[in-house]
């Protein structure tokens, strides 16, 4: 009978996963009792219109940002939401049973970054970039919230796993780029960030296979954006028949906008919503979202180019979680230094060995351009949190890549001690 060996990799993967368990297990075991909707308002709303599905109600929500009890809601994409209807539709309204599916998603999330890694630098890199994922603080926390985070980065990874192995390929099927825009679909309708992500692909896809013939390259563009098209369209149509006006995505990213434009004002968020609502009572969610859209638009005008780029400046630290009053004696300080670390590292990681590798290249701009558009949009540090397995693999990949160097550095002197 033969004995099963582990290499590295293996070893540092079972680790990984043990660890992520583990770590898992101790938040579990520290929340018991706790009512997780008592912890973020974000997880209040996404279960009120999960329950408001089952029961007939509609896509329907609370009071919250713009959003009003009992009216209909796009605040938020319908990913999310569903997945909890689901869950509660078979198992009851049991948050333990959706935070176990977390904790599920989390640690085939951790084999789904290995593999990541695997395909883009090699199976060592991999297991390395999923311990380094499977132990951060921050997507543990997330992981024991009703919020996005935990689903999203599960289904972003397996994204891109199917986008590098269909770049990797030098004639992919058709079918591939059709499944490949279902899951952008998916996603979009999950979290917006993500629609960064066609401005990048399609010019890549093309210079990939620009030897294909621009029949296939049209051919390609076509399929991905019809299936995509396919899964977004029923979103926008139901957002037409209730609101009146059309809308692709949701209402979030202007009030979040309009809400980082006014921050400095020192008035809480809570009261400015509140007023904003009672003072436009008679206006629909996506009327008041096109408002404030408006309004974002006039106060950036009323600001000097100087003016805008220190606001920009004084907000990029906050989507690395540092906190407005900086001491380097706070854990928040000290998480944000941590988290700033590796995603300056990791993205210099990615471009790291990425001439002529189509897949590397699209990783990292796709990065760049992702934080680029957070940052303009004034985004908050869980906006971040999607980013961190390519930070991971990324950063394993520059360690990598510096330790080869210096070991042929060390070679090429002794070969030259030797010589002489």
């Amino acid at each position: 009978m033969r004995k099963l060996k582990l290499d590295t990799a293996g070893t540092v993967l079972i680790i990984a996963l043990l660890l992520g368990l583990a770590l898992r297990a101790g938040a579990w075991q520290q929340n018991t009792g706790a009512d997780v909707l008592k912890k973020s308002p974000d997880s209040v709303m996404y279960s009120t219109i999960a329950n408001n599905l089952i029961a007939g109600k509609g896509y329907v929500g609370n009071d919250h940002m713009i959003a009003r009890s009992g009216q209909p809601t796009a605040f938020y994409g319908p990913v999310y939401p569903f997945y909890l209807a689901m869950i509660y539709a078979v198992f009851g309204q049991s948050q333990q049973i959706v935070l176990a599916s977390h904790i599920l998603l989390a640690l085939i999330t951790i084999i789904l970054v290995y593999l990541l890694g695997k395909k883009l630098y090699g199976r060592t890199e991999g297991a390395i970039a999923a311990l380094i994922f499977a132990v951060l603080p921050q997507i543990i926390y997330y992981n024991f919230l009703l919020i996005t985070e935990t689903l999203y980065i599960f289904l972003e990874v397996l994204f891109f796993i199917l986008v590098v192995a269909l770049l990797q390929k030098k004639r992919p099927w058709i079918l591939a780029l059709a499944i490949i825009g279902v899951l952008f679909g998916i996603l979009y309708l999950c979290r917006q960030g993500i629609l960064i992500f066609p401005v990048i692909f399609l010019p890549v896809l093309w210079l990939r296979y620009r030897d294909n013939g621009y029949t296939w390259l049209l051919q390609s563009t076509f399929v991905f954006m019809v299936a995509a098209l396919l899964v977004i369209t029923p979103w926008a149509v139901r957002n037409y028949l209730t609101f009146g006006e059309p809308l692709m995505g949701t209402t979030t990213g202007p009030a979040t906008l309009w809400w980082g434009t006014l921050e400095d004002k020192g008035i809480p968020l809570t009261v400015l919503l509140e007023n904003y609502r009672n003072q436009h009572a008679d206006k629909s969610e996506l009327q008041m979202s096109r408002m404030m859209t408006q309004e974002v638009k006039e106060n950036l005008s009323r600001k000097s180019a100087r003016e805008v780029i220190a606001m920009l400046g004084k907000r990029m630290p906050r989507l690395f979680g540092f906190p407005k009053h900086i001491s380097l004696y706070g854990a928040q300080t000290r998480f944000a230094m941590m988290y700033t670390l590796l995603a300056v590292l990791g993205t210099a990681g990615l471009f790291i060995s990425s001439s002529g590798r189509y897949e590397r290249l699209l990783l990292g701009i796709f990065i760049i351009a992702t934080m680029s558009f957070h940052i303009a949009t004034l985004a908050v540090f869980r906006y971040l949190m999607p980013l961190m397995p390519f930070f991971a693999i990324g950063l394993i990949n520059l360690f990598t890549y510096l330790g080869t160097y210096v070991k042929h550095a060390r070679q090429a002197h002794n070969d030259c001690l030797t010589v002489s």
